[in-house]
């Protein structure tokens, strides 16, 4: 008897949302309620009912929906036309009230143009920072936020530190579920090299369909810089405007709160632009 079979794919993960959903879509309602959360504690008062909102990372759009079902107004910008197009066909099937509140558009972290002096929140928490793979190109984008943000709003950065004393790598495991559809997500980030600031992560997709014996592979690779918090401290410090005015951690919680340092890898950093 033969053992169930495997399609092997080796594309970029971004080309299927659905399943970046399934893993993903799982944390969207803490993840909104923690952002809400951080905007009622750190930010502008007038903002506490009802915000301004950008993601200029915002995938499959499951935080630009959510926030915007909660009574925000949300822009949302990615450089990946599958994820928009899967955000746009979402919105698509919402009520009018709410599409009304949803912007998308195409554009690079490093040079999207949002409105000036517009938004209460601007919000990048799963790290996709780090994608941006030279201090130009971060200062770049932190500078376009600054300009983005009113006075007293907030940037909600979260960012996986990088620990330069470690050779073996990490890995991490996800595994969602929807539809009849089982996604296993595995992850592997290589060991960061501190001459060069820059780690490589593969991250492997395993599908199975109800009822169905073949196994889809997909294996996306990447490349990120690194930062250790002295690091990060350094590049924001270079970015006039906006200070530090809390750190979290990946738990999304409120109460968990940490100090902006390399005791852990997972740190949300809370920014706030100051007044003019």
């Amino acid at each position: 008897m033969t053992g169930p079979l495997t399609t092997r794919n080796e594309t970029d993960w971004y080309a299927h949302p659905l399943y970046y959903d399934i893993i993903f879509d799982g944390d969207t309602g803490r993840e909104a309620d923690f952002l809400e959360a951080v905007l009622d504690h750190y930010g502008p008062k007038r903002a506490k009912a009802a915000a301004s909102v950008l993601e200029p990372a915002c995938g499959s759009g499951r935080l630009v929906i959510e926030l915007a079902r909660r009574g925000h107004t949300v822009d949302g910008f990615d450089l990946s036309r599958p994820m928009l197009n899967h955000a746009r066909l979402r919105r698509r099937g919402l009520p009018e009230a709410i599409r009304k509140r949803i912007s998308l558009r195409e554009a690079r972290m490093q040079s999207f143009r949002p409105k000036a002096g517009h938004y209460d929140l601007v919000h990048c928490l799963l790290s996709t920072f780090k994608y941006l793979l030279t201090e130009a190109d971060a200062t770049a984008h932190l500078r376009r936020v600054g300009r983005a943000l009113r006075p007293g709003g907030l940037y909600v950065l979260g960012v996986h530190l990088s620990d330069y004393r470690n050779r073996g790598g990490d890995h991490e495991r996800w595994i969602g579920r929807q539809d009849g559809i089982r996604v296993t997500c595995d992850t592997d980030t290589g060991p960061p090299d501190p001459a060069t600031r820059i780690e490589h992560l593969t991250n492997r997709l395993r599908v199975r369909r109800a009822g169905i014996r073949r196994t889809e592979t997909i294996t996306t690779t990447w490349t990120c810089r690194t930062y250790d918090a002295g690091q990060l401290r350094s590049l924001i410090e270079k970015t006039p405007g906006l200070e530090v005015a809390g750190c979290h951690d990946f738990s999304h919680q409120l109460n968990c709160r940490r100090a902006f340092d390399d005791a852990q890898d997972d740190l949300v950093l809370v920014l706030r632009k100051q007044p003019t």
